[in-house]
């Protein structure tokens, strides 16, 4: 049902080199990054767009739609058995300024190094089917839910922000972080629906 790791579980450090451009780059593609993460699993798949969203590039208008999308896309392939989800050419194509990303991914470098202390193999109930069900659709409504809360500035950083969490704690094993994910989760979508409600009362 779901993608199986192929290789070990991975730190936060490692997760992140992964995302750093090459130093000659000017441009960083997405299809080039979703090709390294394709083959670790269901986590890191779902981190990359979550990570962007949550990046200076998710204030760029449309980001954070097309980031949802991604995740929703993503995780209901995953969901139907697919072993290599399949993404639109509009989407593989996104480019952002690497110099950009370089920046970010060094200045989260030394904070990743101290949460890797913290992030190690337990809980492994989420690994059974109904657990990991339960965080894909948790992410799936995540990156739903991300669409409409752009036009709220700031909002869709927490659904978007939920799913890197949930993406970290399942790429490095750790089931206690991911329900931590699953938990500011749940807090996005309250106050997701809070705020269509008020729209549309």
């Amino acid at each position: 049902m779901f993608v199986r790791t192929i290789e070990r579980s991975m730190t936060l450090s490692e997760l992140l080199e992964k995302w750093r451009p090459g130093r000659k780059q000017g441009v960083l593609v997405f299809s080039t990054l979703w090709k390294s993460m394709e083959k670790r699993g269901f986590g890191p798949m779902l981190a990359l767009p979550a990570f962007w969203a949550c990046t200076p590039v998710g204030a760029i208008p449309g980001v954070p739609s097309i980031a949802g999308v991604t995740i929703l896309l993503i995780t209901l392939q995953i969901l139907l058995g697919r072993r290599h989800p399949w993404l639109p050419s509009k989407i593989m194509a996104l480019e952002c300024d690497a110099n950009q990303i370089n920046t970010v991914v060094a200045k989260m470098k030394p904070y990743a190094q101290r949460v890797d202390k913290l992030l190690v193999p337990r809980c492994f109930f989420m690994r059974e089917p109904v657990f990991r069900s339960l965080i894909a659709l948790c992410c799936a409504g995540c990156g739903l839910i991300m669409i409409p809360l752009e036009l709220i500035p700031f909002m869709g950083l927490i659904p978007a922000f939920a799913v890197l969490i949930m993406a970290v704690g399942m790429a490095t094993d750790d089931g206690a972080v991911a329900l931590i994910g699953v938990s500011i989760s749940l807090l996005g979508f309250l106050l997701a629906f809070d705020q269509i409600s008020k729209a549309l009362g």
